[in-house]
């Protein structure tokens, strides 16, 4: 995963999204599990692609701040933003009694499996920019 920017923000929220999509329907077959809503959850793997992929994004602009405490609050605006789904989505349609467990254990994995993987390459891109610095520093010497 590359460094979200609003260049790559579409790709990368499409790569996110067949990922998903593809670990859901491989842990349905495996499991032997038939959708009867598919439709409806495949736009809503869709529209969590974009918000978890929006907030990691956010990042950028969050970079003065420590990376916990950065991580801690996309995670919990994730979070907020799936309560609020299941509630209006219970209003609407109805939901099961779990459907809140369900939504926060399906959004926390992708989040944090697309965090490690973002994370890791910007804190590997810091490391190699600042090798370079350091190389242009003793050139200099």
């Amino acid at each position: 995963m590359k460094l979200i920017n609003k260049k790559n923000f579409i790709s990368i929220v499409c790569i996110s999204f067949t990922l998903i999509v593809c670990g859901k329907l491989l842990i349905e077959k495996i499991a032997g599990f038939t959708d009867v809503h598919y439709t409806g959850n495949i736009f809503t793997c869709l529209a969590f692609s974009v918000i978890i992929t929006a907030v990691l994004a956010l990042h950028f602009y969050l970079q003065r701040f420590p990376f916990i405490p950065v991580l801690i609050g996309q995670y919990a605006g994730v979070i907020g933003a799936t309560v609020a789904f299941v509630k209006v989505t219970d209003i609407i349609a109805g939901t099961a009694t779990n459907a809140m467990w369900q939504m926060l254990l399906s959004v926390t994995i992708p989040f944090f499996a697309s965090a490690f993987v973002y994370y890791i390459i910007f804190f590997k891109q810091i490391k190699k920019a600042n090798n370079i610095i350091a190389e242009l520093n003793q050139s200099q010497l």
